[in-house]
């Protein structure tokens, strides 16, 4: 037996595994519907290289047909494979962008169908011998530019996870990478795509084991460990910080009316325009249904209200082109030093974001 056709063997299971782990809990975290849609799409993948296995001895012409099908079939799959990992890894980002991210999927499918005969990606002989076409390479890069996209917001968001979990998710990161340059290096060894499923059911466990700190919809720190961190500072840091408290304005309407759907989008566009704005000076988190907040440690009071500032003007720009509007209510204070009055500049900034709210209300009612 290969050591390759062991490797994917092995794969399936580890396929098999995750999406029975991925179903049991789709119905409360709708994003592993993307995650069991890239374990499928791998398990095909591995399927056709078994089958080619099966279909490539040399000399046998009856073969060449499902020889070639079969990597036409293999090749318009490899970029499938990362784009649903995308999905699943910036699911509340990549949502609204999903049509512009088929294109280069769409444009290896063609390659791929038109190899069939041009040899283009790759080349079956009259006596059934594979070989690598002259743009080989292309099908290669369009997957690994979906696997950079998902690398790339990984990092983007690595300050949401604490950082004795950042080692981890950087290694799970690169196992695929190690597999696509050994199998560029040594090109009978096929390492990728097993790489590729080890990566898969890690990443299912890390984010798994996320569910406890990390709100499942916006991907933001939750109120557990929002509390935690409170309760840190409270007794270690002596310095100053600020929170921020911002509410999402008629949430509840929006779900009587528009459905729970609109006013998830609604919460997801939230969190996306607080924590670009505030990434750089603090954490950010989902404390509630509807409310977010902000800490930032040693963080001049100005640069606080350059973000406030900012945040306003994109959520400006985001009602241009939204048919419901997103209305926050804000608010927020300061404290000289953490210990023993953290707690209490919390409960100063959710009550000015309260009046905040009461006065954007009214200035509503006048109107």
């Amino acid at each position: 037996m290969k050591p390759t056709l062991e490797l994917d063997m092995f794969s399936v299971v580890l396929m098999l595994f995750a999406i029975i782990l991925a179903y049991r809990s789709v119905s409360t975290n709708p994003r592993n519907r993307w995650y069991i849609l890239s374990c499928l799409s791998l398990m095909l993948l591995l399927g056709t290289e078994l089958f080619a296995y099966q279909v490539d001895d040399v000399g046998v012409a009856s073969q060449i047909f499902f020889h070639r099908f079969t990597n036409v079939l293999g090749f318009s799959l490899s970029p499938v494979v990362c784009y649903f990992l995308l999905h699943f890894i910036g699911y509340s980002y990549y949502r609204k962008r999903s049509r512009l991210l088929l294109l280069p999927m769409i444009l290896n499918a063609a390659l791929s169908a038109l190899s069939y005969q041009t040899g283009w990606l790759f080349y079956v002989d009259p006596v059934n011998v594979y070989s690598r076409g002259p743009i080989y390479f292309v099908s290669a890069l369009i997957t690994l530019f979906y696997y950079a996209l998902c690398i790339i917001h990984l990092i983007k968001t690595l300050k949401r996870y604490e950082a004795s979990d950042r080692p981890l998710l950087l290694f799970i990161l690169i196992i695929p990478l190690f597999g696509f340059a050994a199998q560029m290096l040594w090109p009978w060894v096929l390492t990728l795509w097993p790489g590729i499923a080890l990566s898969l059911l890690l990443f299912y466990l890390f984010f798994q084991e996320q569910r406890y700190s990390i709100d499942a919809l916006t991907g933001l720190r939750n109120r557990s460990i929002f509390m935690r961190d409170l309760s840190n500072l409270q007794h270690s840091c002596k310095g100053p910080a600020t929170v921020v408290v911002l509410d999402v304005n008629d949430l509840k309407k929006t779900n009587d009316t528009e459905g729970h759907r609109s006013g998830d989008e609604l919460l997801v566009i939230a969190s996306g325009l607080v924590e670009r704005c505030f990434r750089s000076m603090g954490k950010v988190y989902r404390v509630g249904g509807d409310e977010f907040a902000i800490i930032s440690v040693n963080t001049l009071s100005d640069s606080i209200e350059n973000a406030l500032s900012l945040l306003s003007l994109q959520i400006e720009l985001a009602n241009k082109t939204r048919t419901i509007p997103l209305s926050l209510a804000i608010g927020s204070a300061s404290c000289e030093s953490c210990i023993g009055n953290i707690f209490n500049t919390y409960v100063a900034s959710d009550n000015a974001m309260y009046l905040n709210k009461k006065a954007m209300k009214g200035e509503a009612g006048r109107g």
